[in-house]
């Protein structure tokens, strides 16, 4: 088995509790599995990006998935690192677990299942999430 983390602190952490308990040796760390880059809004509450940057705000209370965060990671990039790394893991063939976030979570199971990632809900925190990939989809 493959254990594969985030750089994260806590998603290393939590990897490392993974790996002692399944007795398997060695955590691949893996920044394509790292969260979106949320640029000026990262840290910041929801009224004080409804103040900064109103059309920001807006898209996330409609609910938007793919934005642009300005001074951070556009959605296209985002999309393209994350699928780099769900390649990489189909491409090893291996059962893997995954130490990640929310938003790569999300990405990962809609190409999994073939969805768009809009058509999946995010995780939970401290939510386990199993996906098998079925032969038809191991090229994808």
């Amino acid at each position: 088995m493959l254990i594969v983390t985030s750089p994260a602190r806590r998603a290393r952490e939590t990897a490392e509790a993974i790996s002692a308990a399944a007795g398997v040796e060695g955590i691949e760390v893996d920044a394509r599995w790292s969260e979106t880059d949320f640029g000026v809004a990262e840290g910041r509450t929801f009224d004080e990006i409804a103040r900064l940057h109103p059309s920001l705000a807006s898209a996330l209370a409609d609910g938007a998935t793919d934005i642009d965060w300005p001074g951070g990671e556009t959605a296209g990039d985002f999309a393209a690192r994350v699928e780099a790394a769900w390649m990489a893991l189909i491409v090893c063939a291996r059962p893997a677990v995954v130490v990640s976030h929310a938003g790569p979570i999300r990405h990962a199971v809609a190409l999994a299942r073939g969805l768009a990632p809009a058509a999946v809900g995010l995780p939970e925190p401290a939510t386990a999430v199993r996906v098998e990939v079925p032969p038809d989809r191991a090229d994808r």
